[in-house]
């Protein structure tokens, strides 16, 4: 009777067993803006300078394509997380589906990709921070690894109480401006087209869509309902395509091709005082959330799928990216676009790989997910990421 009273309160409060350590059960609006809180971040800053090179009406065709084909993915990776009766991350899924070859390969290109984008955040925030308040920019990137460093030390439960106000106030900010700068809207910029840049949005618009972590961290503190797991999915990866369109026209309308590689800094040197505020602050928040939400969940796959302690995984996570900063790799747009175009890719055709298993070899059913028709799914996203692997590996070796 004792036992059936604990489960009652339990159930009666939302409160769910994760890792060990009972929470309180996401509600959908969370699990919303915990997707769309890691998805907004650095790449939606150097979105408008890639677009500006290959042409305005080219690059907003490039978000609503790849926008589409991530959704796509998010959603083979929500049923992915359905069927396993497991707290897994990726790789841990790859292990499980696909065997230990593929749990291997998934584990470092996840490692390579996590540090890659935190390293983003760190340089483009300093960047940022330095427009805002003067200053050198290394000297900001550190004072902001430390802050971010403190939040994925505390780990999952406290990002997810601040990521739905800080998601928000980047929505909110970032539309604000936008809906400013659109009434400066210069329509001759609609007429500029580079053929030789058209593949040059590429890496970048993939990164900026990127949120593999975010999906299987939503559903571990949203596992009710698999009819609200997947609205949650296809709301929070609507909501940053949505904003990156704005984003975009708005920016790339106002500035055509005179725009810095990270787009506020070279906005709000256009404006007063009071705009140059809003525009880095929108950046130094949307960087934020992004460094928390991607900190978190490269810990959590350290400790889940490697067994690392905990400790250890928290010291990896928060000192290897700044030692590469420390190293001297700063170059903003270059680590988007070797993250999204090369990492990511191979991140994203893996995954189909363990979703076609997981259909097969499944713990658990999906009956109410409703992921019909899926090769309709797998094929865009296999050709999307496999010419954005090829075309990445090229330019390398270039």
């Amino acid at each position: 009777m004792y036992n059936i009273h604990i489960m009652y309160n339990l159930k009666k409060e939302e409160i769910i067993l994760h890792q060990g350590v009972y929470k309180t059960q996401a509600s959908v609006g969370e699990a919303i803006f915990m997707i769309t809180g890691m998805t907004i971040g650095a790449g939606v800053l150097g979105l408008p300078y890639v677009v500006a090179q290959v042409g305005l009406i080219t690059g907003l065709l490039y978000i609503v394509g790849l926008g589409l084909v991530m959704m796509f993915l998010n959603l083979m990776l929500g049923e992915i997380s359905i069927r396993t009766n497991q707290e897994l991350q990726l790789a841990g899924f790859a292990g499980k589906y696909l065997g230990r070859w593929a749990k291997i390969i998934l584990s470092i290109t996840i490692i390579l990709s996590s540090y890659g984008v935190l390293l983003a955040y760190i340089i483009g925030e300093g960047e940022v921070l330095a427009a805002l308040f003067g200053g050198m920019p290394a000297f900001w990137s550190v004072l902001f690894w430390v802050f971010g460093s403190v939040m994925v030390w505390f780990g999952l439960q406290t990002i997810k109480k601040v990521e739905k106000w800080l998601s928000l106030g980047v929505i909110f900010i970032i539309t604000g401006l936008s809906i400013f700068l659109l009434k400066k809207f210069n329509f001759e910029n609609l007429a500029y087209f580079n053929p030789v840049n058209l593949f040059l949005p590429y890496g970048v618009v993939l990164f900026a869509l990127h949120a593999s972590p975010a999906i299987v961290e939503a559903h571990a503190l949203l596992p009710g309902s698999q009819k609200h797991f997947k609205k949650a999915i296809i709301i929070g990866t609507l909501i940053p395509i949505c904003v990156y369109l704005l984003f975009v026209a708005a920016t790339v309308g106002f500035s055509g091709q005179n725009i810095t590689e990270v787009a506020t800094v070279g906005l709000s040197r256009q404006f007063g005082p009071f705009i140059a505020v809003l525009f880095n602050l929108f950046a130094a928040l949307a960087m934020g959330t992004g460094f928390m939400g991607i900190g978190i969940a490269l810990k959590q796959s350290f400790v889940w799928d490697h067994g690392v302690n905990k400790t250890l995984a928290e010291v990896a996570v928060i000192f290897i990216p700044i030692l590469l900063f420390a190293l001297g790799l700063r170059s903003f747009a270059e680590v988007l676009d070797v993250v999204g175009g090369l990492f990511i890719s191979i991140e994203a055709i893996l995954c189909v790989l363990i979703f076609t298993a997981a259909k097969q070899k499944g713990d658990l059913p999906a009956d109410r997910y409703g992921l019909k028709y899926y090769w309709l799914l797998v094929v865009p996203v296999l050709v999307v990421f496999s010419v954005a692997a090829i075309y990445s590996v090229i330019k390398i070796l270039q």
